[in-house]
């Protein structure tokens, strides 16, 4: 159950952050819908999504998190299963090699388009695996929903939804929180108050991944999934004296 409240979580934060006026992704503009839009059933189809209860088969609730393996297999089946809206791409490897995939979700998947693009990161901490189980389940509830619920159609018709289930595929497959080499990926990225890694040839393949990925598409919004603690960080809120 707690699952199915972070996906509707994630649904809703995408959904409303479709209305910011002027918004802009790849260069190109918005404009946010108006009411006669064919959207009237919006709103109540989000407090549906919020008050629906789901029963699973015990099966599925003790099988346990998917290895690398089997998530890159799941990730391959489901651009088979919704070749029409979306596909499949790397943006780079771990250190040991293992592709960094991504799935997008789009009517036009691939295309360049004047549409909010938006982001989704898990697993960034190699001990923090929930992050890879929601964000598959929202990209299946999404493609098994879009040709009847009006906000999955929503979503597939106004955006360009990236999803990497997992960034740090290494540490998940030896229960640890960082990376191959032993560094936290979370810590690896430019910071304005703490230069801790400066030199590029010293950052992570998995962080320059990512680095290269937001060169290439504009993100309007973006959210990485963590685990362990209630907590929502949000860019620049750090302070020079770490308050």
């Amino acid at each position: 159950m707690i699952k199915l409240r972070f996906v509707q979580s994630l649904l809703f934060f995408t959904a409303i952050c479709f209305f910011i006026p002027k918004i802009a992704a790849r260069g190109g503009h918005s404009d946010y819908i108006q009411p006669g839009d064919g959207n009237a059933s919006f709103h109540g189809t989000a407090r549906h999504l919020f008050a629906q209860e789901e029963k699973r088969p015990s099966v599925e609730l003790t099988r346990g998190y998917m290895t690398n393996a089997d998530l890159e297999k799941a990730m391959k089946d489901f651009t088979k299963k919704c070749s029409k809206i979306s596909r499949l791409y790397s943006i780079g490897k771990s250190v040991n090699g293992f592709p960094l995939w991504v799935i997008e979700i789009s009517d036009k998947p691939g295309e360049i388009e004047a549409e909010p693009a938006f982001k989704y990161i898990g697993n960034v901490h190699g001990d923090e695996p929930v992050g890879r189980e929601l964000l598959l389940r929202l990209a299946n509830w999404i493609c098994d929903n879009y040709e009847i619920d009006p906000l999955a159609k929503l979503i597939v018709e106004n955006v360009h939804l990236h999803i990497l289930p997992s960034l740090n595929p290494d540490g998940f497959s030896v229960r640890r929180r960082n990376n191959a080499n032993n560094v936290d990926l979370n810590r690896d990225f430019p910071d304005q108050f703490f230069p801790m890694n400066e030199d590029l040839s010293l950052r992570q393949p998995e962080t320059t991944a990512i680095m290269n990925w937001l060169r290439e598409i504009r993100f309007t919004a973006s959210a990485t999934l963590h685990g362990g603690a209630l907590v929502a960080n949000f860019p620049w809120d750090g302070t020079e004296d770490k308050r």
